[in-house]
């Protein structure tokens, strides 16, 4: 399986902006959709946030199987029990769970339109 760090594919050691997300979900996606393996190394990375996570990670889940992404897709690099595993857990909540992503959009929506 490929190893690629993710600060190479996005370009920056930030990965903060949905923007950069879809440029991670674009790289693996064309790799998944070949049927090539790759693990995404988050080695080198300083930041890291939900809307990064949402749009790469979340989107991953949303349009492939778990079961695909199980056996094409690892990602590395982050310790055990840090905080952006949170945030991955819960793109992949939101990726494979419409009810969670419908509760999502309306708490967002709930925030801007209040």
């Amino acid at each position: 399986m490929e190893t690629v760090k993710l600060v190479d594919i996005i370009g920056s050691a930030s990965a903060v902006s949905p923007r950069t997300g879809m440029i991670a979900y674009d790289f693996v996606t064309s790799r998944i959709s070949s049927g090539t393996p790759v693990r995404v190394s988050f080695a080198g990375i300083e930041d890291l946030t939900s809307a990064f996570c949402n749009s790469f990670i979340g989107k991953l889940y949303m349009n492939f199987d778990p079961s695909v992404l199980k056996s094409l897709f690892q990602i590395e690099g982050i310790p055990e029990g840090h905080i952006w595993q949170k945030k991955i857990q819960s793109a992949i909540l939101l990726g494979t769970n419409e009810n969670a992503r419908n509760l999502h959009k309306d708490n967002l929506a709930e925030v801007i339109l209040s």
